[in-house]
């Protein structure tokens, strides 16, 4: 079969091509278990980040869960509406153009993941070591997606066949750089609530905590201040607070780019502002301080 198609209807014509499309597009929402999900959380992110190529990520969009997008390389082939004014489309997919995109993007983004674990082969800096086998894992996500998607067409199993070990096998080096990825926290005024913030978003990114700096590549300096907002208000009280990070790569003395965030939060008493205080922070840390984390340390070039 050339195509791999799909029916859609509606009350319109548009409505019913892009029901079509959306049918089409649910074929590659192949089966999500637990590692698919990491998958997916692993491409959202690099997609925002523009990681990957212009026709990677729209291929990678096509899957994305719920998604509506138009899929690459699609096109509406039939149309009609019937007796009771129903419209109904038919969408397409020509199999062999679309095989040929498909392999053209898995076979550049292999030559990426070469590229860079050569480099980290090479690279003697723990940070920058970890940055380029994370980047690498990432393109090898890509692939057991894209390949998935590639089988489909082709008619078999979505299965991800050699590009699965290929992530497999950078999972383990990333895991293997993180056994040496010790991080020492530094703050005089954090509260714990906001400094355990900062301790679970470095975890959840492979780094261990250590009290020595022996033993730490990376330093995370933690400056939370707060103070009494007066906003001449009789029913509640306000708390400013500014919370900023500062890192350091400890094997290069290189300092990162600072995070920086504040707000004020009010409540009837001021123990209480202070107290939402350390909760909106704590949220902008699991937030922000997680983004900016990924595109300072995992994701530059």
């Amino acid at each position: 079969q050339q195509y791999l198609m799909a029916v859609g209807s509606g009350s319109s014509l548009n409505d019913a091509r892009s029901d079509a499309l959306s049918s089409l597009s649910q074929i590659f929402q192949v089966d999500v278990d637990a590692q698919e999900n990491l998958y997916t959380e692993s491409i959202d992110r690099n997609i925002n980040n523009e990681v990957y190529s212009e026709n990677t990520s729209e291929l990678l969009n096509n899957i994305r869960l719920g998604t509506n997008q138009e899929l690459m390389n699609t096109t509406i082939l039939d149309s009609e509406i019937d007796a009771n004014g129903t419209y109904y489309a038919l969408a397409g997919m020509n199999r062999a153009e679309s095989s040929q995109i498909y392999q053209q993007e898995i076979s550049n983004n292999n030559k990426r993941i070469s590229e860079l674990e050569l480099n980290a082969e090479s690279e003697d800096n723990t940070i920058q070591k970890l940055m380029l086998l994370t980047q690498a894992k990432s393109f090898a996500a890509a692939n057991v997606v894209l390949t998935k998607q590639l089988n489909i067409i082709r008619g078999g199993a979505g299965t991800g066949g050699s590009a699965t070990h290929t992530h497999t096998q950078l999972q383990e080096k990333v895991r293997s750089v993180q056994q040496k990825a010790n991080v020492i926290i530094n703050t005089d005024n954090a509260t714990e609530t906001v400094r355990s913030a900062v301790v679970s978003v470095l975890q959840n990114a492979g780094f261990n905590i250590t009290d020595s700096n022996q033993n730490a590549i990376l330093e995370v300096s933690i400056n939370y201040q707060t103070q009494r907002a007066d906003l001449n208000r009789d029913d509640a009280e306000f708390a400013k607070w500014e919370l900023v990070i500062d890192l350091t790569d400890l094997e290069s003395d290189r300092s990162f780019q600072t995070f920086i965030t504040e707000g004020r939060d009010g409540a009837p008493s001021y123990a209480d502002a202070l107290k939402r205080a350390d909760f909106t922070a704590r949220n902008k840390i699991q937030n922000d301080f997680t983004s900016f984390l990924n595109k300072e340390l995992m994701q530059n070039e």
